[in-house]
């Protein structure tokens, strides 16, 4: 549930900021990808869509993307999404075994810094 609320409130987010923040539309400029943010299950997920400046997301799991970041459960997502230290947190959550990517690295580089940009 809070990983859910997590992901939606950061498409919330992504959202308002394709919209007014003049630096993040700089940033989506002419991209057309999509990042699954999911756990391993496929219960729980969000695609978020960046088409050429614009920015859409639709809820769940099962859907085709350029990259996915896959957690292994809901709640070590959430831990570590909503970390202080955050890439510290995500390295040893990979070294772990608690999240993989798959497809287009540099892809969730991008959304990342994206998200960085947004949040700060």
């Amino acid at each position: 549930m809070k990983f859910n609320l997590l992901l939606f409130i950061l498409a919330k987010k992504l959202k308002a900021a394709a919209k007014k923040n003049t630096d993040y539309k700089k940033h989506l400029g002419v991209m057309q990808i999509r990042v699954l943010i999911k756990t391993a299950d496929g219960k729980k997920g969000r695609l978020f869509i960046f088409d050429k400046g614009t920015f859409a997301s639709v809820s769940g799991a099962d859907h085709q993307a350029d990259v996915a970041l896959i957690w292994a459960d809901g709640g070590t997502a959430f831990r570590v999404m909503t970390s202080k230290t955050g890439d510290a947190d995500t390295f040893q959550a990979a070294a772990e075994g608690k999240v993989r990517v798959e497809g287009m690295v540099p892809y969730l580089q991008w959304f990342t810094d994206g998200v960085k940009m947004v949040m700060k």
